[in-house]
Formats: C-alpha cells, sequence, structure tokens
C-alpha cells in the first residue's frame, strides 16, 4: 500500500476519539497507551503527538525513519517543522499533498497546530485533515480527533491559524 494512503487510512481511524479535561489522558485506554509511546504526556497539547502516532505507524518497519521521527517530531509543531527542516530526510514543503503533516503557526507566536492532509481541492482552494486536539469549530485547542475542512491560501491571520508547511511522506 502506498505510504500516503496508509497515513490518511490509519489517521481515519482515530476520528472520534477523546481527551479528558485540560489534556489530561484520553477515554480509551488504548489509543492513551498509543500515544503516550508517541511521546504524549499529561498537560501536554496533542495534535503534533497524534501526527507522530500516526508516521510511526507507517513506517514501522523502517528503523531509521522511526529514529529519525522519535528524535525531531514532539509536541511542539512549529519546532518539529523547525526540526525536519534541518535534518533533511522528509521533503518540506509549501503545496499540500494527501498523506502530508500539515503544520500551522498560530498568527506569529511560538505555538501552532498539526493535521494530516487526507484530500485535496485546489480549485476551491481547501484540504480536508485530520487533526488531533481540535473541536467542532476547528480551533487548535480542543479535545477530540476530527475530520476539518481548512482553506488553503488566505491572508495571514495575527489571531488564526496560518500554514508553516508541510512535511510530505516518504514512500518506503
Amino acid at each position: 500500500m502506498e505510504t500516503a494512503k496508509f497515513i490518511v487510512q490509519a489517521a481515519r481511524f482515530y476520528i472520534g476519539q477523546t481527551e479528558k479535561p485540560n489534556n489530561g489522558g484520553f477515554t480509551s485506554k488504548t489509543f492513551e497507551a498509543e500515544m503516550i509511546k508517541a511521546g504524549f504526556y499529561k498537560g501536554a497539547p496533542w495534535c503534533a503527538f497524534f501526527a507522530k502516532l500516526i508516521l510511526l505507524k507507517a513506517y514501522i518497519g523502517n528503523v531509521a525513519l522511526k529514529a529519525i521521527i522519535h528524535s525531531h517530531f514532539n509536541g511542539s509543531a512549529l519546532a518539529t517543522l523547525h526540526n525536519l527542516k534541518a535534518n533533511k530526510t522528509f521533503t518540506i514543503g509549501t503545496e499540500p499533498k494527501v498523506g502530508a503533516v500539515v503544520i500551522w503557526a498560530n498568527g506569529k507566536g511560538p505555538a501552532g497546530h498539526v493535521g494530516i492532509v487526507s484530500s485535496v481541492d485546489l480549485g476551491n482552494n481547501t484540504m480536508t485533515c485530520i487533526e488531533g486536539n481540535t473541536n467542532n469549530s476547528g480551533s487548535r485547542e480542543g479535545y477530540l480527533v476530527a475530520l476539518k475542512l481548512r482553506t488553503i491560501n488566505r491572508e495571514f491571520r495575527a489571531q488564526g491559524l496560518n500554514i508553516a508547511g508541510f512535511i510530505y511522506p516518504i514512500e518506503n
């Protein structure tokens, strides 16, 4: 199976998973155990850890890529993007592609958000993403894994999510 398709399928499996209040863990003990293995700890925002979990599944048989994911992907969306740009193993770009990890910056600050691109509609300037730690309004602060429709290109928003880059999957 193509890696990008696997990434989307694996992420889709978790849609509807919910967290306990205040990033205190997850209602499913199985999901919580998987997230902890991906680096999640109580009190941490978890959108980046969710994407890390999915990439670890995608590259389960590739020891070298798993090591890079473990050492460069962390709970900070923007630090993860910076780490992977510097490492140069994964290609980083500005165009959405199915299976890519999308990183948003929140305004010009250090906070961000992470999702996995599940479909792209360039004609409508939208992409559908599977995101952890979101909510029904699409905020970066949330309580579940959900499918979200996002705008690709728009004016910069000082109080909103702005695309910082895409991390493209590597075919095994």
